[in-house]
């Protein structure tokens, strides 16, 4: 963590620990609160850390309930962040598919499959009746 973001994290527990600071902590029972409070959430990147204060402040009532708070709030966006980016999969169609089985006799078929396969080119009109197209794939 840099020097920028502990201090930035130190500021917004401080403001967060002022709201609900018990009338008798001393002020190096404040220094220390801060210190392992920094410690316990440094982990943490800033801009997911503001979100966790914020939600924080609105349900807080006890400086012993902010650091746990935190954690709840951020250990999603942590766990998300912190994970290895993976490249995103690339799927790839073959540029024809394999034919497995032998086409059946276009004349076989009935008149709407005929007309269907005609009007799309998969089957021609040869020299011996209909028959499969060379060019397209059914």
């Amino acid at each position: 963590m840099d020097a920028n973001s502990e201090v930035a994290m130190v500021a917004m527990l401080s403001a967060s620990l002022a709201l609900v600071r018990p009338v008798g902590m001393t002020e190096q029972e404040t220094d220390d609160w801060l210190s392992v409070a920094v410690d316990a959430v440094q982990h943490i990147p800033l801009h997911i850390f503001e979100r966790g204060v914020r939600s924080a402040r609105q349900t807080c009532t006890h400086h012993s309930q902010i650091v746990p708070a935190i954690i709840t709030a951020t250990r999603e966006a942590v766990a998300w962040f912190s994970e290895p980016q993976r490249p995103a999969l690339r799927l790839v169609s073959p540029e024809k598919p394999a034919c497995k089985q032998p086409l059946p006799d276009p004349a076989s078929l009935n008149a709407g499959l005929q007309r269907i396969g005609l009007l799309k080119g998969w089957i021609v009109q040869g020299p011996d009746g209909l028959e499969w197209s060379k060019d397209s794939a059914a």
